[in-house]
């Protein structure tokens, strides 16, 4: 998987779980995150968010 801007996972973001969520969120993601990493993972875990909900949200491409 591709590292994504933060801005790139905002909108993934806002695909998979309203924009209500990226809008919570945003202050808490780093600059660019990886979700195959351990670190990006559990991140996005605290956050609320799994890597499957961002993959459906592009179609499958993560």
């Amino acid at each position: 998987m591709a590292v994504l801007t933060k801005a790139e996972a905002l909108r993934i973001i806002r695909r998979a779980y309203g924009p209500e969520t990226a809008d919570r969120i945003a202050e808490h993601l780093p600059d660019q995150i990886d979700p195959d990493t351990d670190a990006d993972a559990q991140l996005l875990g605290r956050l609320g968010l799994t890597r499957d909900g961002l993959a459906n949200a592009m179609g499958g491409e993560l």
